[in-house]
């Protein structure tokens, strides 16, 4: 695999041809927030196991691939793994270092390679933000939760930190013929380039995504691996209140859907060439398969930007302290 450099935007309009996925071993983490606000408080529902966790899943299970689905949902979690004999569950609280170190030697033991080729962060919440919420005259502000970070950001900077671990592990710090593909995903939202009212917890998580993303995809080659971004559009799955979801539709927003965003997933695994490249999962009215290639992280056309990014990367070359 080459050094990360521009490319033009990735082709979304074709057949995806998923042999490179064939008997590889993925790890797919996954949480969405439930605002059933009918019961005593918010619940949170870990969704590798159900939502877009489960169609990303079933689509890496159905091309043959070997998948470890972390969760807290264990019901479901363990209703896919009796489903299929190459899937595994996991138990596992993704803001929680431990439960992320056990996921992965879980899934070496698990893969028949030994190896994990595939990690699909996927694990979010969305909730009402204490950040943005008023307390009202005359009341001293309460120290807001922030479970959101916990579980967007931290972890999934976990789940960064122990996929570049086993890839490097797995592949050496070197470029060399022997190397296999491997990629993480990493999980936006249209709340990571666009305005998302009242929830800076979130957006400033799934903006965060991009940040990691940008800080990665120019040294990964070194252990010929990827990274890329999938944002979904509004799919109708735990994220939101049923009510949320009521409203969105009422006022004429077309969903995205889940079996779209396991496409799109499928492209990026796909194609080793993709990296570093930032998708958006649609209504079809804005792309005929429901994804795109935004095509927003570089700046070809903004000659400063250009400049000042040459710049950036000169003061921090990618060779220095690359592994360190």
């Amino acid at each position: 695999m080459a050094s990360f450099r521009y490319t033009s935007p990735v082709k979304c309009d074709v057949d995806v041809n998923t042999s490179m996925v064939k008997d590889k071993t993925a790890i797919v983490t996954g949480g969405t927030f439930s605002c059933d606000f009918r019961l005593q408080g918010p619940r949170l529902i870990y969704s590798g196991a159900n939502g877009l966790g489960e169609a990303y899943v079933r689509a890496l299970l159905a091309a043959g691939a070997t998948v470890v689905i972390a969760d807290r949902d264990v019901e479901r979690g363990r209703r896919l793994e009796e489903e299929f004999k190459k899937a595994k569950f996991v138990n596992c609280d993704t803001s929680n270092w431990d439960d992320q170190v056990r996921l992965f030697r879980d899934a070496v033991s698990f893969s028949q390679s030994g190896k994990i080729h595939f990690v699909v962060a996927n694990a979010g919440i969305h909730r009402k933000d204490e950040v943005f919420s008023y307390v009202g005259d005359g009341n001293e502000p309460k120290k807001p939760d922030l479970t959101t970070i916990d579980v967007n950001l931290i972890g999934t900077l976990y789940t960064s930190k122990l996929a570049s671990h086993y890839f490097i592990k797995q592949n050496g710090q070197k470029p060399s013929p022997s190397q296999e593909d491997t990629c993480l995903i990493l999980i936006g939202s249209g709340a990571a380039f666009l305005d998302c009212p009242r929830a800076p917890q979130y957006c400033a998580t799934k903006w965060a995504m991009r940040g990691i993303m940008h800080s990665l995809r120019g040294t990964t080659f070194y252990y010929r691996s990827r990274v890329n971004i999938i944002s979904p559009w509004y799919v109708k799955t735990n994220i939101l209140s049923e009510e949320a979801f009521a409203h969105v539709k009422r006022v004429g927003v077309d969903f995205a859907e889940a079996s779209d965003a396991a496409q799109c997933l499928l492209r990026i695994l796909n194609d080793s060439t993709v990296n570093g490249r930032s998708f958006f999962v649609s209504g079809r009215k804005w792309s005929s398969r429901g994804y795109m290639d935004l095509d927003i992280e570089d700046y070809p056309e903004d000659s400063l930007i250009e400049s000042i990014q040459k710049d950036q990367v000169k003061s921090a070359p990618v060779e220095m302290g690359l592994f360190i």
